[in-house]
């Protein structure tokens, strides 16, 4: 910043500090070095203010900097001084127990190669002789790569379904537990705090693009929490002797922010009566009642919602249902039939982004697209789809900020003693005094469920336990 705004070049912190195994921390940097590097940095950071604090006000984005990022930065250097507690023991025996798994899993990967014998894994090129040389993979249509062809995930995702050899479903399985070991089992007691005993993740506020808090060092919104696997991960988070976890997320806040946005008759009305939106959607596409909507179709009809939400089409649809793109096409066109609201937003949205390069939250975060009619055809669409995706998606985002400024203040007001010490996408968790637990969980959902006044009324649903697995409705 201060190079491209300025022209002043900023000492780098690593040649203070050092990097790798030699790095030390700011305190061990000799006075006479550490005072001029903070003392440039303070001035720098003044002179930025002055200088962008105008561009806030030009851009109409000074309200959102004001009342809601500003007061967002105490809220998340709380978050992140808590940290959380962590279940060590628990982690080294699910470690012993993935390794010796992950070396079944290998041998077992050995026997399914037609003879190869041992290879690496995780190598791309050992893994190209083995698919495609000695397996006879097909490779049509699969990108290359200067190791041959691709082996991404995607990659074997789509030989997966081609083909159904048993050999692709044993690598990807070794990758899921290869990275889950090295990511969070092996990595996370290592990145304990000494001096608290716990470990503290890094709130980012401008890591995305939507405007949603990403978290890093470590990352822990990327857990899985659909297999057994990252469940069993997040077994490892724990509350403290005499407290509880108290999770509480919101329901199907994108699809409520889309209804109110598009003021479709059919997700107000559905969102109204308190009907599972799915079912309602199902229902309504299908042209039949509520009762008479199958697992099938809600299932469906479930993908649709939330793949529509990020500009998903009928070639996406195709690819990941049994739908010929006839038939996706047929399908999308009754949706927006039945739901024409969602379809008119869409268009409106799409319209915006072309027409004035920007398309902005409810609470005015402003998203840029510049250039979109000089893109390909292919690199437009994609821009598009994110254009409609993010006033849904970081109206989501700025409603979660609020309702976590909103539950700071209100913890302090009442004396609760209770810890924010997680923010997952469209969950708040807290550590909660047991003595305490009622309170809270009423004053959390109450707060959630006002943080944003929305035509399809927010909703929030708290559950409570011991770890971040076994969590119960409360």
């Amino acid at each position: 910043f201060a190079q491209q705004y300025f022209n002043i070049y900023m000492t780098p912190i690593k040649d203070l500090i050092g990097t790798g195994k030699k790095q030390k921390t700011i305190n061990q940097v000799p006075i006479d070095q550490a005072a001029p590097y903070a003392a440039a940095d303070a001035a720098i950071t003044f002179r930025a203010v002055e200088h962008l604090r105008p561009k806030l006000e030009d851009e109409d984005l000074a309200e959102l900097y004001n009342d809601l990022e500003l007061p967002l930065i105490p809220v998340i250097t709380a978050m992140e001084r808590a940290g959380v507690a962590l279940d060590v023991r628990y982690l080294a025996e699910m470690g012993d127990r993935l390794g010796e798994d992950l070396a079944k899993l290998e041998q077992h990967i050995f026997d399914l190669s037609d003879g190869y014998g041992e290879f690496n894994v995780n190598s791309p090129k050992q893994l190209n002789e083995v698919l495609f040389g000695q397996l006879n993979l097909p490779t049509e249509g699969l990108r290359k790569t200067t190791h041959g062809f691709s082996t991404n995930a995607t990659t074997l995702q789509q030989l997966k379904d081609d083909t159904g050899h048993p050999i692709v479903d044993g690598i990807l399985e070794y990758r899921e537990l290869t990275k889950l070991k090295g990511t969070y089992v092996d990595a996370l007691p290592e990145l304990i705090n000494p001096m608290t005993g716990r470990l503290h993740t890094s709130y980012n506020q401008t890591g995305t693009t939507t405007g949603r808090l990403s978290s890093s060092n470590p990352n822990l919104q990327n857990i899985p929490i659909r297999t057994e696997i990252g469940r069993e991960v997040r077994r490892a988070f724990i509350a403290p002797k005499g407290k509880t976890l108290l999770a509480v997320d919101y329901s199907q806040i994108e699809l409520r922010v889309m209804a109110h946005v598009s003021q479709d008759e059919t997700l107000l009305q559905a969102f109204a009566d308190d009907q599972d939106i799915h079912v309602a959607t199902a229902a309504a596409v299908n042209d039949i009642r509520l009762d008479e909507v199958t697992y099938e179709q809600r299932s469906f009809a479930k993908r649709v919602n939330f793949g529509l939400i990020y500009g998903m089409g009928a070639f996406r649809l195709a690819r990941d249902s049994d739908l010929s793109l006839a038939e996706a096409n047929a399908f999308i066109d009754t949706y927006f039939e039945r739901l024409p609201g969602v379809k008119a937003y869409m268009d409106r949205t799409r319209r915006e982004a072309l027409e004035n390069g920007r398309v902005s939250t409810l609470l005015g975060r402003v998203r840029r697209f510049p250039g979109l009619s000089s893109l390909s055809s292919n690199a437009r669409e994609a821009q598009l789809r994110a254009a409609i995706n993010m006033p849904v998606q970081g109206t989501a985002a700025d409603i979660m900020k609020r309702a976590m400024i909103n539950l700071h203040d209100a913890l302090k007001h009442i004396d609760l003693t209770a810890l924010i010490i997680l923010q997952v996408h469209d969950e708040l968790m807290l550590e909660v005094p047991d003595d305490e637990l009622k309170e809270t969980r009423d004053l959390v959902v109450q707060v959630m469920e006002a943080a944003y006044p929305l035509d399809a009324p927010l909703k929030a649903n708290a559950e409570i336990g011991p770890n971040w697995r076994d969590m119960e409705p409360a």
